[in-house]
């Protein structure tokens, strides 16, 4: 797999869903809350996750980042993890996927990305992904 490029991980336990699903449904969960909750709008959720933690998490993961915004990840939990535990308290458990709240998003997404640009948006999405793994690898190859 690491010859055509792809990056390999190792499940040590069975869990329902993939390690890649299972990461992206809590995003999904939380970004569901803070719109039901009329924390935001989901226009607000989409540009804090592609003009901020989707360009972090390009470049490294969260325990890369808590390593490396504090003094080691140690100190970041010493200082940061009982708001973080809050915040998590907060959030209780999962919301349900229906109603009211995905009669908004529909309706606010219909308006930034109607269903039939679908199809021109994915092929939007797929070039940029392809080029962001290009430019990945060769910054791999460069280090």
């Amino acid at each position: 797999m690491k010859e055509i490029g792809q990056s390999p991980v190792v499940m040590k336990k069975e869990v329902n869903g993939f390690l890649l699903n299972r990461l992206q449904y809590a995003v999904i969960m939380e970004a569901w809350r803070l719109v039901e909750d009329g924390v935001c709008s989901a226009e607000d959720v989409e540009i804090t996750m592609t003009e901020g933690l989707g360009l972090r998490y390009s470049l490294l993961g969260p325990f890369e980042t808590m390593q490396l915004n504090a003094n080691g990840i140690r100190d970041y939990c010493e200082r940061y993890g009982a708001n973080i535990e809050n915040v998590c308290k907060e959030q209780g458990g999962p919301r349900s996927l229906g109603g009211h709240t995905l009669d908004k998003l529909e309706k606010e997404l219909g308006k930034t990305m109607p269903l039939d640009q679908l199809d021109k948006r994915r092929e939007l999405r797929d070039r940029r992904l392809a080029a962001l793994a290009i430019h990945r690898r060769q910054e791999k190859e460069e280090n």
